[in-house]
């Protein structure tokens, strides 16, 4: 197998063998999925083209969900786009009455990442790169600076909060002349004002950031990372099952009116350079009493045609991830065993044949190749292949032959029940 570089293959491992996906290194380990891929670049080509995509990713626990929005996320920031993520919580949701929604949109931009920065926190390098040479072409004036900054954003006027946005870039303009650390500017970019009060002190306008329009911040931003050079914006919000587990009716469907928005906007060309992508299990999609499904609106968008009868659509707004193959499992457990003689630089005398024992025996105990997760099947293979790599009297044979696996239990019953809001 091709080499990985040291830092990049430790980070792998540890992450893998917690059961949790790596940040980075993900194409080494890919397999299958060829055409749900396919689908996500030609999503990031319409929204280079100033269009935008809106899709769920459905799929059940450890089937892959999360990996491949990562994989997604590494692709679209390495061919020059800026990307946003959350992980949904009882207090990151969509809306509620305790500011979760601006919770999510202060995560989301403090995971604003692009390729220089790809582990987040780029907002402030975003703005610089961006800034500094309009300052120096300005010779350093801010009202030269502030006149270039709305010229530069002129094709953003008809949007939401549009001045205000406005406002505090061309604020943090005057924070970098100025060479002020701690910028007033920066703060409510990032969400952090509770009083409108302070704001007006501070910048002049008395607009908050909160659960009624982060959104549509969000859509300034994607349209301002084009101003500063990006080809668009993509965002990820990932553990969406979050919302279904909502025990009060109300607010789940606050949640999911507040989604209906959200897709709404984006298919129907009101948001431009945006992609967005939820990912949760089938429940949370299909499930008529408290999934997506119980909401009229959304079921009507999201329900399969009448004439694809069983067969994948791939173009559709919900992305169904099938189980990996046997073959594909097969060659992921390959990869793994490379990786694990990579790391520790040995040879593990673990046979082509001895992998297909293994695979043999999961599924058979755990009750089929479709109970298999791509995380439960890698989490156990690199951790059987730790336990004999430190102990070399023990014997693959005894270790995996006619032993009974398994299935793990399922984090989500280890959700509170009653999200009450």
């Amino acid at each position: 197998m091709a080499e990985i570089p040291k830092r990049t293959l430790i980070t792998m491992m540890n992450a893998l063998s917690s059961g949790v996906v790596p940040r980075r290194g993900l194409e080494y380990i890919a397999v299958g999925r060829r055409r749900e891929t396919e689908t996500f670049v030609s999503d990031l080509e319409d929204t280079a083209e100033g269009g935008g995509a809106f899709r769920f990713i459905s799929g059940r626990y450890g089937n892959g969900k999360s990996f491949m929005i990562q994989m997604v996320r590494n692709y679209a920031m390495d061919r020059g786009f800026a990307v946003m993520d959350a992980d949904l919580a009882i207090n990151r949701r969509l809306t509620g009455s305790k500011g979760e929604g601006l919770n999510t949109y202060r995560e989301l931009v403090r995971n604003l990442a692009v390729k220089a920065r790809p582990d987040g926190g780029a907002m402030e390098l975003v703005l610089q790169n961006w800034l500094y040479p309009i300052i120096d072409s300005c010779g350093k004036d801010p009202e030269a600076v502030a006149k270039e900054v709305r010229s530069a954003t002129a094709g953003m006027s008809g949007m939401t909060f549009y001045r205000d946005f406005t406002t505090a870039v061309i604020a943090y303009a005057g924070d970098l002349i100025a060479e002020r650390d701690d910028s007033p500017a920066i703060r409510w970019l990032k969400g952090e004002y509770d009083r409108k009060s302070d704001v007006r002190s501070h910048l002049g306008m008395s607009t908050l950031i909160g659960d009624s329009n982060w959104y549509d911040v969000v859509k300034l931003w994607s349209a301002l990372v084009v101003c500063a050079g990006y080809r668009g914006m993509v965002v990820f919000l990932d553990e969406a099952v979050v919302l279904y587990k909502l025990q009060n009716r109300a607010s789940r469907s606050n949640n999911y009116e507040r989604l209906l928005t959200m897709f709404n906007d984006i298919m129907q060309g009101k948001s431009s350079h945006l992609s967005v992508y939820v990912c949760g299990t089938p429940e949370f999609i299909t499930d008529p009493d408290r999934g997506l499904y119980s909401y009229e609106a959304l079921r009507s968008r999201l329900v399969s045609g009448r004439f694809e009868n069983g067969y994948d659509n791939y173009q559709g707004p919900v992305i169904n991830l099938r189980p990996l193959t046997t073959e594909e499992v097969f060659v992921l457990l390959r990869t793994l065993r490379g990786m694990h003689e990579q790391r520790y630089g040995y040879e593990s005398g673990i046979t082509d044949e001895m992998l297909e024992t293994y695979l043999r025996t999961v599924t058979a105990t755990i009750g089929g190749r479709d109970m298999v997760t791509p995380r439960e099947i890698t989490r156990d293979f690199i951790s059987l292949l730790d336990t004999l790599h430190q102990n070399p009297q023990a014997r693959f044979s005894d270790m995996v032959e006619g032993r009974r696996v398994d299935a793990d239990r399922n984090p989500d019953d280890d959700l509170i029940d009653d999200l009450e809001i």
